[in-house]
């Protein structure tokens, strides 16, 4: 792995990377990007995701991608399950220490973004701890729940909460862009919430895709199935990507544009 891709130092470095990394330039704010890590298995079959555990694989590529995702973002939105599997998951621009200040420096000179994004968070269950260090850092929460959860069991909650009759993705990438006037949204919720904006229509302007190309997956990093790639490429106008060989294991990195 060329130690480049890692190893930032400005905004032009970024910049570098980000061709290196998807074969393009991260040159534009989507209104609704998608950052997902999935394994291909088979040309045929849907792309599967990748659990977020010690049995998966480790990438300092992929984390690299899902932050410069992050640094475009005026939204991220994530779910409750992920804040339970992932309780030391932070959002950091500078959480690999050979970054420095680059990311900062490109979401701030490259986009304008001075103030950091908000993170909403959908659940249906209302089971939020809120010593989870995403109630702790640099992202503004906000809980996007039922009516029946926001009454409950957040009525102590350290952040906003909206309640909903009918919360899903749409619904909450509506609530950002409308009520909070984000301009570029970053989807990070697992493929259960985020399959169906693969259905019409189609609010998701662009994919990123971290796909590991190894043969074999250990069973238990193995999430639940997304679509297929070949569906996803007809779903998108165009497409520039890059394969990179880390630690032994081969990545390909795909950046798909409506």
């Amino acid at each position: 792995m060329p130690a480049s891709l890692v190893e930032l130092s400005d905004l032009a470095s970024v910049d570098r990377a980000a061709r290196a990394l998807f074969g393009s330039a991260l040159d534009t704010r989507p209104a609704v990007s998608h950052s997902t890590a999935v394994w291909r298995a088979d040309e045929d079959a849907p792309v599967t995701s990748i659990r977020i555990n010690e049995h998966g694989p480790k990438s300092d590529l992929d984390f690299l991608a899902l932050h410069m995702g992050r640094a475009r973002a005026d939204g991220i939105i994530i779910t409750g399950k992920i804040l339970r599997e992932e309780p030391e998951l932070t959002y950091d621009l500078r959480a690999d220490p050979r970054w420095g200040d680059a990311l900062v420096d490109w979401r701030e000179r490259r986009w304008g973004l001075s103030e950091p994004p908000w993170l909403l968070i959908l659940t249906g269950r209302g089971d939020i701890d809120f010593d989870h260090p995403v109630f702790h850092g640099w992202v503004k929460p906000l809980i996007f729940t039922t009516d029946r959860a926001a009454s409950r069991k957040l009525a102590a909650a350290p952040c906003p909460v909206i309640a909903d009759a009918a919360p899903d993705i749409r619904r909450a990438i509506e609530h950002l862009q409308v009520a909070r006037e984000c301009e570029c949204v970053s989807i990070e919720a697992g493929p259960s919430t985020t399959r169906a904006l693969y259905e019409r229509p189609r609010v998701v302007t662009e994919l990123l895709a971290s796909v590991y190309l190894e043969p074999s997956l250990d069973e238990r990093a193995q999430g639940a199935p997304l679509v297929k790639l070949s569906e996803a490429r007809r779903m998108f106008r165009s497409e520039t990507s890059a394969t990179h060989r880390e630690q032994g294991q081969h990545w390909s990195f795909h950046r798909l544009r409506r």
